[in-house]
């Protein structure tokens, strides 16, 4: 039953572009997606990567505007599909119950060209014909994401000279400045300038950037938030359970992280004041993080809010995405495989749980302070409803980085109503490879978006779109 507006919108009609395509990339244009009328163009197919037999899915929405900056962007998990991004939160369109596509009023292909990544290798309809490359860890998942952005630009050559741009969230935490160092360190390889990727920075929301911004800080988020009873509290703190090791190594913490989770309840974790619909996506993160048998929360997952308190919010979307996604005639029309039954996370990927003990703090004076791209850019935004990956735990590790403070939590506005906070931090300027004295206070910022979720642009979209939109235009 695909409802009125889908029977309406059967057709899509190729839009004539000014580009000349590749063979490949005409290959991949979507020339009929079930239910859609739109007014740009998209491409959906496979990417091989050099050298090996990894095949990784990519959907490519033009911008809708020209000249817009290229971006990629990717989920966390690690092992979620970046299709939640396009399907959920700021994609041009998100599939209602009955499959009907209805389109993103603030879907940020009105701001640039995005391109959603299934990553790394089986990971959504991304696969491999070699059965060990399912085995994966951040320096390979880094390693293989340059080369998708290096074969996607050989698909679409138009824009080797866009400038291009990283977003993701969560566990993009790792996956964002992992893959920045290695494209630093591709185009510092590189003996012919003119072949360089055109970096510019990336921006992450709510990122897992090490492992109390994951544990530590969703138990402190609890606690603040007024979720959990003093004397518990009381004992979390007097067995040092605020410090990692005591988080690891301590039995009495364990314990008493295991109570705190059963004590919020069926509350949503990822956005504490939002009605629940859990998803794969979250207890796979959550699985990640505890182990799989450590929580029995959600398991009803049942549309159970009242539309007049939160009406623009659906929290059982991720479930219509996953319905529309493993239609028949959707693979068809985004060339993929049949056969693959398309998920939130991946069961198939074996990613290496020792890399979520791996601090990122370090890769940031690099990409900040590098001398061969002085002009690179780094956003840290976090929803503060957000328990899973905490502001708390992003406060706790961004002002230790070593950048001193330019500005201090500024209030940002929309609508004329607190969005939220910006803080922006100092980097130096570097001018064919000199320091200058000068300093930068605009390259790298911590931005707030007050009663947003874990998927900012899922609970907070038009605050998500106007951050997008700072951040492209260089004036957070």
């Amino acid at each position: 039953m695909f409802g009125l507006i889908s029977l309406l919108f059967m057709s899509y009609i190729i839009l004539p572009s000014v580009r000349a395509y590749t063979s490949d990339a005409i290959a991949d244009q979507i020339g009929a997606l079930p239910g859609l009328s739109a007014a740009f163009n998209q491409f959906s197919g496979y990417i091989t990567l050099a050298g090996t037999q990894k095949h990784i899915h990519y959907w490519f929405v033009e911008a809708e505007e020209a000249n817009a900056p290229l971006v990629f962007w990717t989920n966390g998990g690690p092992g979620c599909s970046g299709l939640i991004g396009f399907m959920t939160e700021q994609g041009p369109f998100y599939p209602d119950r009955d499959g009907n596509l209805i389109p993103n009023e603030y879907a940020w292909n009105k701001l640039a060209n995005m391109v959603f990544l299934e990553q790394p290798v089986g990971v959504g309809f991304s696969y491999s014909d070699n059965e060990d490359d399912y085995s994966i860890g951040d320096d390979q998942a880094a390693k293989d994401n340059l080369a998708t952005i290096l074969g996607f630009l050989e698909r679409f050559p138009e824009f080797a000279k866009t400038q291009l741009f990283l977003t993701s969230e969560s566990y993009g935490g790792h996956y964002l400045p992992t893959w920045a160092s290695a494209i630093i360190d591709y185009n510092d390889g590189l003996a012919d300038s003119s072949k360089r990727i055109n970096f510019q920075g990336f921006a992450v929301g709510n990122p897992y950037t090490d492992y109390y911004s994951g544990v530590g800080a969703e138990m402190e988020t609890y606690w603040g938030k007024q979720l959990l009873p003093k004397p518990s509290w009381d004992k979390y703190v007097a067995n040092g359970c605020l410090e990692v090791s005591q988080q690891l190594n301590n039995s009495a913490c364990s314990y008493l992280i295991l109570e705190f989770m059963r004590k919020i309840g069926n509350l949503n974790p990822y956005a504490l004041d939002y009605p629940v619909c859990l998803s794969e996506q979250q207890r796979t993160f959550r699985e990640f993080i505890y182990g799989t048998n450590a929580f029995a929360y959600g398991a009803n997952k049942q549309s159970v809010y009242d539309k007049s308190v939160q009406s623009v919010y659906e929290p059982c979307a991720d479930e219509y995405a996953a319905a529309y996604l493993n239609r028949a005639d959707v693979k068809a029309a985004i060339h993929v495989h049949s056969d693959i039954v398309w998920d939130e996370c991946s069961r198939t990927t074996k990613y290496k749980l020792a890399d979520k003990m791996l601090p990122m703090e370090k890769y940031y004076p690099k990409i900040l302070n590098s001398k061969t791209h002085p002009w690179l850019r780094v956003l840290i935004y976090s929803g503060d409803d957000d328990s899973v990956c905490g502001t708390i735990g992003t406060q706790r590790w961004i002002y230790d980085l070593g950048f001193s403070v330019a500005k201090s939590w500024d209030t940002w506005y929309v609508d004329g109503q607190t969005a939220g906070y910006i803080t922006n931090f100092k980097t130096e300027k570097y001018i064919n490879g000199r320091r200058i004295n000068d300093i930068v206070s605009s390259r790298f910022a911590f931005v707030t978006v007050h009663g947003a979720g874990h998927e900012v642009p899922t609970y907070k979209p038009r605050e998500a779109f106007e951050l997008f939109s700072m951040y492209l235009d260089n004036v957070i």
